[in-house]
């Protein structure tokens, strides 16, 4: 038995189920060559044990002026078959930028065959023309995958400068060979990452390495990633003559923003006119993806990614005499890594207007035209991020929203008949990060719109109707920095089992919305983590069908912990014909460690007691 295939076997017997797939060997070397060259080698091997462990093993290539496939060769071996040889020919590649440039593609290869299933690669990528972060190093970057044994060394000239961030999984080592510099981290036996309800990100919980040069030299443009401040510099620098409105667009604006009273005016009026001529497409180009397409080529072709529109957004404002800073962020992590400044780590740019006579700064998402001014949706709001000014970059955090105004209110009047089916007038109110998945719903073709509403109701609805939908997307000069996004759906459906009927009785759920939350039976292995809290009311008014009389009434529910608080209750009207339920789950944020998963379990069960609670109608009527 090969030393590969006896770690597998240690590995899936100390582990408690297989793993979607196992890394067997990934070794990684950069050499830098120079301050503007360097070679990536990878050979890597894959053991792919079913489907869900195909894209451990599926090959993604960018390639662009700044990297080229030097090289590439693997093999598949499908169960105990003869391995079958890749070439640089069986990879399919295709442009990533719509044919906006000619050498920008994407390799790709998605392996098949009877499975277990093993796959090696050996590939080299030239880097040239110029690097601001050498090649990151995650050899593993999902749940449910293993390895056995995986490193990856960077070769620099002897006392070149370099800056380095990895995760505490990797060791890591420092030395010296022939006049080279030597850094190295080493990855063995690492257990798959545990799938749980409630987890931190993932991120945080597989190997990485980050490795860069303190200097930038890309494309051209020299600069230094020693602090924020100075990375700020060279995306100023970078971006130089990318703001170039022709003459003619920039009069038009003016002329459009002449009878505003004040700068929030202006910046409405100009949101209104950028939304009506963009759209967003995903795009990576111009030094090494950071710098944005020029503002008169956005304006002809009327598309950009979130670097280019933001630009444009900040040239038009430029133009109407609005000052406006551009700056980047990471949308997925709240905090940037700490001491470690590059630009590599951010995937989203957006624009910061800052309005003296508000007292606030409006923060401008450019590349969703449904998203409200103003809005410091959920994946920006409580960020870190770095402006981009003329006098190097300024590290500052989005102010967030607190998590008690994130609500989403369901409010539902049921007119319930003899044989338990129910027509429905129903009301979501939608605040904050509730609102985001919404955003845009109007515009949804009404299956849609009706599978967004009832998806995950306990019953079964039809014939839904969307009556009406208001909000506040409008009103951001109304409040500020206070401003609260809003959204209201009004819709009405019918169903044929609100109620279960047996014999004389009707039995009437008290909570027919919300499915409860799933407990897990299994040792926990996690930190328990919820990043942001947010609240659920649920009202139910239950007109009482004729000849019917309540029997049974669950009683009041008030349980609080470190993890939440939900509160129950049902009252009946005077004339015991309407029954009135009202449910408020309110879920905190937390991070605690897995030992305390048995309190968090308790309040689980609390919430799921109320919410699978049962009223009861009995008729005296034969």
């Amino acid at each position: 038995m090969t030393g590969a295939l006896i770690g597998i076997m240690l590995l899936l017997t100390a582990a408690t189920a297989v793993p979607d797939a196992v890394i067997t060997d990934d070794h990684e070397v950069f050499t830098l060559t120079s301050t503007t060259s360097g070679e990536l080698s990878v050979s890597r091997t894959v053991v792919v044990n079913g489907n869900d462990g195909i894209d451990a093993a599926t090959l993604v290539l960018y390639c662009d002026s700044f990297r080229q496939l030097q090289s590439f060769s693997g093999s598949v071996q499908s169960g105990s078959a003869k391995p079958v040889k890749i070439k640089k020919s069986d990879l399919v590649s295709l442009s990533y930028s719509s044919g906006l440039v000619a050498d920008d593609t994407i390799y790709s290869y998605q392996p098949s065959g009877h499975f277990p299933l093993t796959v090696h690669y050996e590939y080299k990528i030239a880097c040239r023309n110029g690097i601001s972060s050498f090649p990151s190093f995650f050899p593993v970057d999902a749940e449910k995958v293993a390895v056995i044994k995986a490193d990856y060394t960077v070769s620099v000239p002897a006392g070149y400068c370099i800056k380095e961030y990895s995760s505490p999984y990797l060791k890591h080592s420092v030395s010296s060979e022939k006049g080279r510099d030597l850094y190295h981290w080493e990855l063995e036996d690492f257990d798959p990452v545990v799938s749980e309800d409630l987890m931190p990100p993932v991120a945080e919980l597989l190997p990485f390495a980050y490795v860069s040069p303190e200097t930038i030299t890309l494309g051209g443009y020299n600069g230094s990633q020693k602090n924020w401040k100075e990375l700020g510099s060279w995306l100023y620098q970078i971006q130089k003559g990318c703001q170039n409105l022709t003459e003619q667009e920039a009069l038009r604006v003016q002329a459009l923003t002449s009878g505003c009273g004040s700068d929030l005016e202006k910046l409405r009026v100009i949101y209104a006119y950028f939304r009506e001529r963009t759209r967003y497409v995903s795009i990576q180009l111009g030094i090494g993806g950071y710098r944005p397409f020029p503002a008169s080529e956005v304006s002809r072709t009327g598309f950009g990614d979130c670097k280019g529109l933001s630009n444009y957004m900040k040239s038009l404002l430029a133009a109407v005499g609005i000052e406006s800073e551009y700056y980047v962020i990471n949308t997925d992590k709240v905090n940037l890594q700490e001491g470690y400044a590059s630009p590599g780590q951010m995937n989203h740019a957006m624009v910061a207007v800052p309005l003296p006579q508000l007292s606030d700064t409006v923060w401008v998402e450019c590349t969703n035209p449904a998203f409200p001014l103003g809005y410091r949706h959920g994946a920006a709001a409580g960020h870190q991020v770095l402006l981009v000014k003329a006098d190097g970059g300024e590290l500052v955090r989005i102010p967030a929203y607190p998590d008690s105004l994130s609500v989403c209110r369901n409010k539902m009047d049921v007119t319930l008949d003899r044989d338990g089916s129910a027509a429905i007038s129903a009301r979501r109110e939608l605040q904050l990060d509730q609102l985001d998945p919404y955003i845009g719903f109007d515009n949804l073709l009404p299956a849609k719109q009706a599978q967004k509403l009832t998806s995950g109701l306990k019953i079964q609805p039809y014939n839904v109707k969307v009556t009406g939908i208001t909000d506040n997307f409008a009103d951001y000069s109304l409040y500020g920095k206070d401003y609260l996004a809003c959204m209201n759906i009004d819709f009405c459906f019918t169903t044929g089992a609100y109620g279960n009927v047996s014999a004389n009785r009707i039995f009437v759920p008290m909570n027919p919305a919300s499915q409860g939350i799933s407990i897990q039976k299994s040792a926990r292995v996690n930190d328990l983590y919820m990043g942001e809290g947010f609240t659920l009311e649920e009202e139910f008014t239950i007109h009482i069908p004729e000849g019917y009389r309540l029997e049974n009434l669950p009683g009041d529910i008030a349980v609080e912990s470190k993890f939440g608080r939900i509160t129950s209750s049902a009252v009946v009207s005077p004339d015991g014909r309407t029954i009135e339920v009202k449910q408020v789950l309110r879920c905190f944020s937390f991070r605690v460690p897995a030992s305390e998963y048995a309190s968090y379990r308790n309040f689980a069960r609390a919430v799921n007691s109320a919410y699978a609670a049962t009223i009861v109608l009995v008729t005296d009527l034969n």
